[in-house]
């Protein structure tokens, strides 16, 4: 499965924090970026291009989505 980002908690129309739906990790915005939609967005691309999903965390995940 390819690993894609997922927004899974929006103030207004300004993503807030996202999911790796590979791994499951959990990318937040930091305060002073969410006044503006494109640098939260920037923010949240920019965590989930840099992180790396460790051995074994497709099946974590599918774990956790059956529960």
């Amino acid at each position: 499965m390819a690993r894609t980002i997922r927004v899974t908690k929006w103030l207004g129309p300004v993503p807030a924090v996202a999911v790796c739906s590979h791994c499951g990790r959990e990318f937040k915005v930091p305060l002073a970026l969410l006044k503006q939609t494109t640098n939260a967005q920037e923010s949240l691309r920019k965590q989930f291009a840099e992180h790396r999903c460790p051995d074994g965390a497709e099946a974590k995940s599918s774990e956790a989505e059956a529960k």
